[in-house]
C-alpha cells in the first residue's frame, strides 16, 4: 500500500533492491531537441527539494506537495529541448504572478471572474485557468502566492479558500522545455459544496475581454477509454498544439476516496477542457484531510505541424518529456520469473479444459471451458510458434521435450486442416472438414495466421513454411486488389468488405519480409512490403486497429530500412509507435479490488477496447523488442525511450494476467461474453483476456488459450544467451549480445532492472564494476538504457 507524507520533500525517487550508486538525474550537457531523451529511473536515489526563487513574493517553505513513495519520478525533464532559459517566473506579489514559458505567458487575474490567464501575443484566444470552472472557481478567494521551486523548474504556490475548502494549487514550468507547463492542486474539505455545476479547469477565452471563444480546434488525439490519459490536438485561435496529460497514478488516493471513475479524463466539453470531476465527488472527499484534485501537464507547440510525420514526432518528444515526470510504480524494479511460468503454463495447456478432439486430433480450443465443437487457427499458432521458440530456447533443458514436443506433434499435425484450397489462405475456423469454408474472414485473424505460419517455418517446421508459401499468391492478390488499404471483414471470393484496418498493411509487409527469407524473390515480396508500409500513411492517429499489427507495422519499416539502406523507412515507424503509445495504459490502478495487481503501460488491444490484453500486448512486445534491436541508436532518442520503457513494463505488468498470479476477487471465475464460455479456471496459468480497471471485474470474457502462448514466448525471448553460460533478463531488450558483452537499447540516463546468471562480475563500458547484488542463482543491477556491459565469470 502507499505511504503518505504531506510535508516531504517535492520528489522522492525509489531506490530499487539492486540499485547501485545513484547517477546523476540531470544531463551533464545541455542537449539538442532531439538528443539525449532520458526517463525516469526506479535506480535512481534522489532527493529534490524546492529552493527560493528570488521574487518579490512571500516563498514557500512549509507547505510542501503530497508526496506518495510508492512512485517515482523526475524533477524536470531529462532531455532539454533547447539550450537557452525560455521559462521562468517574471514577477510576483503577495495576490499575483507572471510566469512565461516559450512563446505563452501566465498571469494571475484577481476579481469576481479570476484565472489564471495562459497567453500567446497575436493570438485570437487565450487560456482561462479556473478550478472547478465558472460556478465554482477556487480562485475567487486568493490567500497568498509565493514563489517556489528552483533554477531547473521556477514555480508558484497560489494558496486561498471558500465556504467548503482551503486550496494549494501549485505551478510549474521547465527553462529548457518551453510550453510545457505542471498544475498540481490539493484541497482539503471543510463544508458541503455549495450549490453550482462543477466544470472542467480550462476555458478557451478573448485575450482583450476574457469572454469565452471559439477553439477552432483539430483533433488529432483523443482519449481512447482507460488508456493513455492524454488529448492532443490543434486550435487555430490559439496557434498551438495542444497536449494534455493527467498523472492518473497521482490520482489514486482521490479515485479511492471518492469512487471517481478515471476512464474519461481528461475531458474536452465544448470550449472547456481538462479534469472530469462531479459536484459528488467533490462531495465525498474526506473532512479535513488535503486530497489532490489536479495533476496535469500542458504542453503547447506554437505552429502547426508541417504534415503527418511531424504530428507524430512532435507527439512523442513532447510525450516523452512530460514521462519523466509522471508518477512511476516501485514495484516495477521487479521482474516475473518467466521461465517458471512458462512451465505452468505449458503443462496447463494439457489440460482438457483447453484442448477439443476433432476427427481424431486433438487441437486447442479458443477459450478455457469453451464448448464449440471446432477450434480456431489462431489458437492452433499462438501456442504452436510459442512452444517451438522455447523449445529452440531450451533445447538442452531435460524438461523441455516432454512439455513441448505432444503439443507441437499435434499441432503441426492439424494446422493443414485449416487451410482452405478453394481460396488459397488458411481461414480461422476449422477443422475444414467439420466447420466447411468460411467464405469471408477478418483481415487481421488471416494475415496474422500467413506470417505466424512463415515464422513456424522459419523455425524449421515444414507444415509452418508450406502453409506460408501455398498462401502467398491469394494475399499478393488480396493486396493489390485493395492497395494495400485494408478492410475489416471481407469476401475470399471478391476481396471486398467493409470498415478498415490500417495496420493490417505493417502485418502484411512483415508477412512477405518473412516470404523473402523464405526463398520469394525481394522483386516480389520486398517491393509488396514496400509498398504496403507506404500505405500506412493519412491514417493519423486511426491508424490502430489491432495492436500487435501496430508494431508489426513498426518492425516492416525498420527491416525495408536495413534491406534498402534508405532510413526514409525509419521515420515512418514514427506514426504506428505514436498510435501505440496512445492506445498505452500509462498510469498505475491503486484503487478497488486490483490494487495490488500491476497496470503500468498496459496495451489496449484496440481504439476503444478499455481493456488490456495478454495476446495484442505480448505479441506487440515481440516485434518492438525486435524493432528497438535493429533500430537503437538511429531513431529519435524520444522514441527509443518510450518503446523501450512500453517493453520493461510489459514484462511486469502481463504477469498480472496469470489468474494464479492475482489476489483474490480480482478475476471472476464466470465470464458472461459469450454464451459457450461460462467458466474460467483461476487455477490454471492460461492468461485472462481482459485486464480492467480496479473497480471492475477481471477475466469477463474469459481466459485466452490463444494467448497462452504469452509465458512460454517471454521465458524463450526474455532471457538472451550472451556468451557460453551467460544469461540475461532484462527490463529493457537487449540491442547486442555476444561473447558477454551486452548492450542495452534505450537512452542514456534512463534505467532498468537487469538479471544476470552464470556471470561472477560485472563491468560497465569503462571497465569500472558494477554495483550487481545476488538475487537468487542471479547478480541484479539496475542497467543504463543504451549502455554496455562486459560479464565476467
Amino acid at each position: 500500500m502507499r505511504l503518505r507524507r504531506a510535508a516531504a520533500t517535492l520528489l522522492i525517487l525509489g531506490l530499487a533492491a539492486c540499485a547501485g550508486p545513484a547517477p546523476n538525474p540531470l544531463p551533464t550537457q545541455t542537449q539538442a531537441a532531439t538528443v539525449g531523451t532520458a526517463a525516469p529511473t526506479l535506480a535512481a536515489a534522489a532527493t529534490l527539494a524546492p529552493t527560493t526563487v528570488a521574487s518579490p513574493a512571500a516563498t514557500a517553505t512549509l507547505i510542501q506537495p503530497i508526496v506518495e513513495t510508492a512512485y517515482t519520478s523526475l524533477d524536470v525533464p531529462l532531455t532539454q529541448r533547447v539550450d537557452s532559459s525560455q521559462a521562468g517566473l517574471d514577477s510576483s506579489s503577495p495576490n499575483s504572478f507572471v510566469m512565461h514559458t516559450g512563446d505563452f505567458q501566465l498571469e494571475l487575474n484577481s476579481g469576481p471572474d479570476a484565472a489564471i490567464r495562459l497567453s500567446r501575443p497575436g493570438s485570437l484566444a487565450a487560456l482561462a485557468l479556473r478550478p472547478f470552472g465558472r460556478q465554482l472557481n477556487a480562485l475567487g478567494k486568493v490567500d497568498q502566492v509565493m514563489a517556489v521551486g528552483e533554477p531547473d523548474r521556477p514555480g508558484i504556490l497560489v494558496t486561498g479558500n471558500s465556504a467548503w475548502m482551503q486550496y494549494q494549487l501549485w505551478l510549474w514550468v521547465y527553462p529548457h522545455n518551453p510550453g510545457l507547463l505542471h498544475y498540481h492542486m490539493e484541497v482539503t474539505r471543510s463544508a458541503d459544496l455549495p450549490a453550482g455545476s462543477v466544470e472542467p479547469e480550462w476555458l478557451f477565452v478573448d485575450p482583450a475581454t476574457g469572454a469565452e471563444t471559439a477553439a477552432n480546434y483539430t483533433p488529432y488525439a483523443d482519449r481512447s477509454s482507460f488508456a493513455a490519459p492524454s488529448f492532443y490536438g490543434y486550435s487555430d485561435t490559439l496557434g498551438a498544439t495542444l497536449l494534455h496529460w493527467v498523472d492518473l497514478t497521482r490520482l489514486n488516493p482521490y479515485i479511492a476516496a471518492t469512487g471517481y471513475s478515471p476512464a474519461s479524463t481528461p475531458v474536452r466539453q465544448g470550449h472547456t477542457f481538462g479534469h472530469d470531476l462531479s459536484a459528488s465527488d467533490l462531495r465525498a472527499l474526506p473532512l479535513g484531510t488535503a486530497e489532490t484534485v489536479y495533476d496535469s501537464y500542458l504542453y503547447l507547440a506554437a505552429g502547426q505541424p508541417a504534415d503527418e510525420a511531424a504530428m507524430f514526432l512532435r507527439y512523442l518528444q513532447q510525450t516523452a518529456d512530460i514521462y519523466d515526470l509522471i508518477a512511476h510504480p516501485v514495484s516495477a524494479e521487479t521482474l516475473p520469473d518467466w521461465q517458471a511460468l512458462a512451465k505452468h503454463t505449458l503443462a496447463d495447456l494439457q489440460d482438457p479444459a483447453t484442448t477439443v478432439t476433432l476427427n481424431g486430433k486433438r487441437f486447442w480450443r479458443a477459450y478455457v471451458g469453451d464448448t464449440r465443437q471446432s477450434a480456431e487457427a489462431i489458437t492452433q499458432l499462438d501456442i504452436g510458434l510459442a512452444a517451438a521458440r522455447y523449445a529452440q530456447r531450451y533445447a538442452n533443458a531435460s524438461a523441455t521435450s516432454g512439455l513441448t514436443a505432444p503439443l507441437l506433434a499435434d499441432i503441426t499435425a492439424g494446422l493443414p486442416d485449416f487451410y482452405n484450397p478453394a481460396y488459397g489462405l488458411i481461414q480461422n475456423s476449422g477443422p475444414l472438414a467439420v466447420t466447411g469454408s468460411q467464405g469471408r474472414g477478418d483481415t487481421w485473424y488471416e494475415v496474422e495466421h500467413a506470417l505466424k505460419a512463415a515464422e513456424l517455418g522459419a523455425q524449421g517446421y515444414a507444415a509452418g513454411r508450406r502453409l506460408a508459401l501455398d498462401s502467398q499468391a491469394a494475399w499478393i492478390h488480396y493486396a493489390q486488389t485493395v492497395s494495400y488499404r485494408f478492410p475489416r471483414f471481407y469476401s475470399f471470393k471478391t476481396w471486398t468488405g467493409t470498415d478498415r484496418e490500417p495496420d493490417a498493411a505493417g502485418g502484411y509487409a512483415l508477412y512477405m519480409l518473412r516470404l523473402e527469407e523464405l526463398g520469394c524473390p525481394p522483386q516480389t515480396c520486398r517491393v509488396e512490403a514496400q509498398a504496403a508500409v507506404a500505405a500506412l500513411s493519412g491514417y493519423g492517429f486511426g491508424l490502430s486497429y489491432e495492436t500487435h499489427m501496430t508494431a508489426m507495422a513498426a518492425l516492416a519499416a525498420v527491416e525495408l530500412a536495413d534491406e534498402t539502406g534508405d532510413n526514409h523507412w525509419l521515420a515512418l515507424a514514427y506514426g504506428p509507435i505514436a498510435n501505440l503509445v496512445r492506445l498505452s495504459w500509462v498510469y498505475e490502478m491503486d484503487y478497488g479490488a486490483a490494487a495490488q495487481a500491476n497496470t503500468f503501460f498496459g496495451l489496449s488491444p484496440t481504439q476503444a477496447s478499455g481493456v488490456i490484453s495478454a495476446k495484442e500486448q505480448y505479441e506487440a512486445w515481440i516485434y518492438l523488442t525486435e524493432f528497438l534491436r535493429r533500430a537503437h541508436g538511429r531513431i529519435d532518442p524520444s522514441v527509443e525511450k518510450l518503446v523501450s520503457e512500453l517493453c520493461w513494463h510489459t514484462l511486469v505488468t502481463l504477469a498480472d494476467s496469470l489468474p494464479p498470479l492475482l489476489p483474490p476477487g480480482v478475476a471472476t471465475n464466470h465470464p458472461a461474453a459469450y454464451p459457450t464460455v461460462q467458466t474460467n479456471r483461476l487455477d490454471l496459468y492460461i492468461p485472462l483476456e481482459d485486464m480492467r480497471d480496479g473497480r471492475s471485474q477481471w477475466g469477463v470474457i474469459g481466459q485466452e488459450v490463444y494467448g497462452a502462448g504469452l509465458a512460454p514466448t517471454l521465458a524463450a525471448l526474455a532471457y538472451v544467451e550472451a556468451g557460453p553460460g551467460l544469461t540475461v533478463y532484462s527490463g529493457y531488450p537487449l540491442a547486442a549480445a555476444a561473447n558477454g558483452r551486452i548492450t542495452l537499447s534505450g537512452v542514456h540516463g534512463t534505467f532498468a532492472p537487469v538479471q544476470v546468471s552464470g556471470a561472477g562480475h560485472i563491468d560497465d563500458g569503462q571497465g569500472q564494476p558494477v554495483n550487481a547484488q545476488p538475487c537468487g542463482v542471479a547478480l541484479c543491477f539496475q542497467g543504463e538504457g543504451g549502455a554496455s556491459y562486459d560479464l565476467r565469470p
